[in-house]
This record gives structure tokens, sequence and C-alpha cells, in this order.
């Protein structure tokens, strides 16, 4: 018999699967890790990502807070970061609460910075430009 929705199932609601496959596409994991975790776990590894970029390589946010941004429930986030420990991507402690995590990939966090740099020239394009560019091609 199905009870009320957990907290997590109800934050899986929240974040529609399609956002959930970019965020995994924006990971921007390193082949060798990328292989490790399933598209909800990479999505939770680019929300903690793109934590470190903000915060000189330190992710200091809840699990809730993780979770929510990603779109899935506690127990994925806590699987990735579990995934991403053993396999040598971050560091995790957890403290009050809050899980510091901190990059042992150096490119990881390269990778991620320099995706996230082409992202935000092409959305400050001109769009009048970008649409000429494809009726031309037309």
């Amino acid at each position: 018999m199905a009870g009320a929705p957990t907290e997590g199932e109800a934050m899986d609601r929240e974040v529609p699967q399609h956002d959930r496959r970019r965020l995994a596409r924006l990971a921007a994991l390193p082949m060798w890790a990328a292989a490790e975790f399933t598209e909800s776990e990479a999505a939770v590894m680019r929300i903690v990502g793109v934590e470190m970029l903000n915060n000189r390589g330190v992710c200091a946010l809840h699990i809730k807070t993780i979770a929510a941004a990603a779109g899935v429930s506690v127990s994925t986030a806590r699987g990735a970061l579990k995934t991403a420990k053993e396999i040598g991507l971050v560091t995790v402690e957890r403290l009050m609460g809050n899980y510091d995590v901190r990059s042992r990939t150096p490119t990881w966090l390269a990778a991620l910075r320099d995706l996230n740099g082409r992202i935000e020239r092409f959305a400050q394009r001109d769009p009048q430009e970008t649409a000429g560019k494809k009726a031309a091609q037309q």
C-alpha cells in the first residue's frame, strides 16, 4: 500500500526528469569517473561542483539542499557523495548536518569551469545574431 511520499520522493517531483538529465550532462565529470554515476547522481555532482567553483574548492551545503537543487532524493545525494569519495573524486566530511566536500581532482573543476564559461558566452550572444546565422544556413 502506498503511503504519503517521503521528503526525497517529493523533491524528485519538483525537478522534471529532463532537467536532471541536463544537470547530469553539465557535470563535466572526468571520463574515468562518469561511468560510476547514475544520471541522478551525476546531477548531484554538478551541484556540488558548481558550489566548489563558487567557494574556492569547497562545497559545504546541507544534504537536503544538495538533493533539492539536483531534484533527487536525499538517499541518492548521499549515494553520489559516497561513490565520489570511494573513487577518489572528492573528500567528504560530515560537519553538523552539512557535508564538507572538497575536490581531489583539479581537472574536474577545471573542466567544469571551462564548461560554465562556454555556457555563459553562449547565453550572452545576441539572439538576433544567432537567428540570422540560422536563416543564412537554410
